[in-house]
């Protein structure tokens, strides 16, 4: 009896390892696909150049490649819920390969954060964000990451004073001396009380938030000194609000700092979107109004300013990415609705010069990669020039059915040329929103042509002079440079 059961926990061992062998995630197929992931480049001491980090995102459980003996050329799906991400990944550039990054304690699995770079790119900073789909589950925690040389790095969590309100889809971005937080959504109602104290000190608003929307137009900084030092005391880094944004909720926006040629730098918000009046969210019917207008941001004045553009400019967009290249701000892909449409999803990419106050479509030449929303997208310093690097997103292969990646490409501005530095090896069977079936091959696609983006040009004019900058400038109100009351979320 006693030998009959040494044999079966042998056996069980066997089966257990041979489990585990083919379970493991295969390093070399790279991240899994996933939407809205936090793209960074970094700096790591030791190493030569920058690699690109990513992290969280929405998608799957995937452990391992699929087909026979676990031996295929896609990412197999280990589990059929969709999951909130906290895995982390680099990738260096020298070598073209994907390697996981592991640390001890961290953030929930995400998705719709804001995050930053730091301190010449050496560190991570990554504020909110969502735990689940609803944005009842949106969070307000700040988080400082630092990779390590070896491979590895270090998550660590900065408690602070008066944090603004849980939200998603948020910006946030880093100058000298501060970090900026802008915008998105929440489920908390003070955004409804600064609107309209807002509106009080700027009647002229021609958007007015919807019943029961929870759209964010508040802009906060703290020091990004007292984030970063290892321990703060008893003083606690603590929040500032900063002069609201003027033109209505919305969200889905980017923002990314600019230098204008005095050397002076602003955020400059692009595009986002809000319900049109009478809708409901995800609703039957809802209409959104999408926007492409550029707004700069004055840290030192405090102060919005809405920047003209002359000439074509890049169709209303959300959920695209953006970066800044050369003093320039690039913005790639996005969506134009909600429709499940090729025609919704876009793939263009556009820099707008604060100097001349002009758009530039940079149409690619030769292959570029297929058109998607809610990507993860960064400046990253490559062969010896600024380039553009996009990784991962959503998007619609010619069907209703959305598709996830995890391809990593980055775009040359001088050449105007894609290159495809990591192809997706998501099974196509298993990498679709909802648990659609699709097969469908996510390699690189022919560079789209101008008329398949269907309304995505708009020619504008200065219709006024301005003052150096903007048509309209926008100061904060009183009340906005007080300290508000604690809220702690």
């Amino acid at each position: 009896m006693a030998r009959l059961t040494w044999i079966l926990v042998e056996l069980l061992l066997v089966r257990h390892l041979f489990a585990t062998k083919k379970n493991d995630v295969s390093l070399d197929l790279g991240p899994p696909c996933r939407k809205s992931p936090l793209l960074a480049a970094l700096n790591v001491s030791g190493s030569h150049g920058q690699m690109l980090v990513v992290y969280s995102g929405k998608g799957w459980a995937w452990t391992a490649r699929n087909g026979k003996g676990g031996k295929g050329k896609h990412h197999r799906k280990e589990k059929k819920k969709v999951m909130f991400l906290s895995d982390m990944w680099r990738f260096h550039l020298d070598t073209n390969q994907w390697h996981p990054i592991k640390y001890g304690d961290g953030p929930l699995g995400r998705w719709k954060e804001g995050a930053a770079a730091v301190r010449n790119n050496s560190k991570l900073v990554l504020m909110g964000g969502c735990t689940e789909t609803s944005v009842k589950f949106a969070r307000n925690d700040l988080w400082v990451f630092t990779p390590w040389p070896g491979g590895g790095g270090a998550w660590r969590r900065v408690q602070t004073a008066n944090p603004p309100v849980p939200r998603r889809g948020h910006v946030l971005v880093a100058n000298r001396s501060h970090l900026i937080m802008f915008g998105g959504k929440t489920t908390h109602r003070l955004e409804e009380r600064a609107f309209h104290e807002m509106e009080e000190d700027i009647p002229d608003l021609e958007y007015t938030p919807q019943p029961g929307e929870k759209c964010l137009v508040d802009l906060w900084v703290i020091s990004k000194d007292e984030v970063l030092a290892d321990d703060s005391g008893d003083r606690l880094p603590r929040w500032h609000q900063g002069a609201p944004f003027p033109a209505g909720c919305r969200w889905g926006g980017t923002g990314s700092f600019i230098r204008d040629y005095l050397g002076k730098k602003y955020l400059a918000m692009f595009g986002g979107r809000h319900l049109s009046a009478g809708s409901a969210e995800h609703q039957d019917g809802s209409v959104y109004v999408y926007y492409n207008d550029v707004w700069l941001y004055d840290f030192s004045e405090d102060a919005w300013y809405e920047a003209p553009a002359k000439g074509a400019r890049p169709c209303p967009r959300d959920h695209h990415g953006a970066a800044t290249l050369n003093d320039k701000l690039y913005i790639y892909g996005g969506r134009q609705s909600e429709l499940r449409s090729g025609h919704s999803v876009l793939g263009d990419v556009w820099s707008y010069d604060i100097n001349t106050l002009t758009w530039t479509e940079h149409v690619p030449v030769g292959l570029a990669p297929s058109a998607r929303f809610m990507p993860g997208v960064s400046d990253i310093f490559y062969q010896g020039a600024q380039h553009l690097a996009v990784f991962a997103g959503e998007t619609l292969p010619g069907s209703t059915k959305r598709t996830t990646l995890n391809d990593l490409w980055v775009f040359n501005p001088a050449s105007a040329m894609w290159m495809e530095l990591a192809a997706s090896t998501c099974h196509e069977k298993l990498a679709v929103e909802e648990e659609e079936e699709l097969s469908w091959s996510t390699q690189g696609s022919p560079a789209p042509s101008r008329d398949r983006e269907i309304g995505c040009l708009a020619v504008v004019f200065c219709l006024a002079p301005m003052a150096y900058l903007g048509i309209k400038r926008f100061a904060a109100p009183a009340r906005a440079r007080e300290m508000k009351q604690p809220f702690l979320g």
